[in-house]
């Protein structure tokens, strides 16, 4: 079973991948990764991910396991990340599978890593203390270490337009839990991204903002929703007062759950 982090069920949305995993000796196997999309030089493309869950077309996407929860029925998250690793390496290398790979470890001097992967266009790094457990909480042993402004918000929002979406409206939690108004993204859609876009926000349209402290209504009439959906936006920078100047749409992140979303730094933990 392919399950996100948002507790949904996606095996059947990646058949090629659960077929490959299923090879995996040990029943009661818990395996925790990434599924990609490599470009032609082998790096890892966001925007190929979303074409291919776009487009229903997952044949190409690849899974990168990092980690190791259970093992044949038994609770691995209280073992060190190291001696949890090492047990995933040995069972995939008895495994022939085509779209699973394990995620290798490089150790090195974290700032030049980090270089060398801002060079190659690549969104960052994760770096994990040794001797961590899998804790199900942020308390720093894990790090994201990124090379661009990137980071998931939640939808509150929408301005009309002949295309249906002039812009969205985006917010994040505060440490208090609330939603908080993060400014608007203007550009990067394309057309079906838009359908898409639309299709799942009419369902959810509701009449009042569902955040305590709503912006003025600039730039056209705003449609409110539920906010339970994410996306992913590239900005310049946060002002000051904690809007995204220069948004950029990158995709819907369906994987994320809409509850846990606030604000993550360069080196944030998760």
């Amino acid at each position: 079973m392919l399950v996100t982090k948002n507790g949904h069920d996606w095996t059947h949305r990646m058949p090629r991948l659960a077929q490959d995993l299923a090879r995996v000796p040990a029943r009661g196997t818990w395996l925790d990764g990434e599924v990609v999309a490599l470009d032609e030089e082998g790096r890892p493309a966001f925007h190929l991910l979303q074409q291919a869950f776009g487009a229903n077309s997952t044949e190409p996407l690849m899974f990168f396991a990092f980690d190791l929860l259970f093992f044949d029925g038994a609770d691995l998250r209280d073992f060190p990340i190291e001696q949890r690793r090492q047990m995933l390496q040995v069972l995939l290398e008895q495994c022939e599978l085509k779209c699973v790979r394990f995620s290798e470890t490089l150790e090195a001097d974290a700032a030049s890593l980090l270089s060398s992967a801002c060079a190659l266009g690549l969104e960052g790094l994760v770096a994990k203390r040794q001797g961590s457990r899998y804790g199900g909480e942020r308390n720093g042993d894990w790090i994201k270490l990124k090379c661009q402004n990137r980071q998931e918000f939640v939808v509150l929002g929408y301005t009309r337009a002949a295309a249906g979406i002039g812009s969205l409206l985006i917010g994040l939690h505060d440490d208090a839990g609330q939603l908080v108004y993060s400014g608007r993204v203007r550009s990067g859609f394309t057309g079906r991204q838009l359908d898409q876009l639309l299709a799942k926000l009419r369902p959810l349209q509701r009449d009042t903002a569902p955040l305590p402290h709503p912006p003025a209504q600039r730039g056209g009439v705003v449609v409110w929703v539920e906010p339970r959906l994410v996306v992913e936006v590239r900005f310049m920078e946060l002002t000051p007062r904690g809007k995204v100047r220069h948004a950029v749409f990158m995709g819907l992140r369906e994987d994320k759950p809409a509850e846990g979303i606030s604000l993550e730094s360069d080196t944030d933990p998760f």
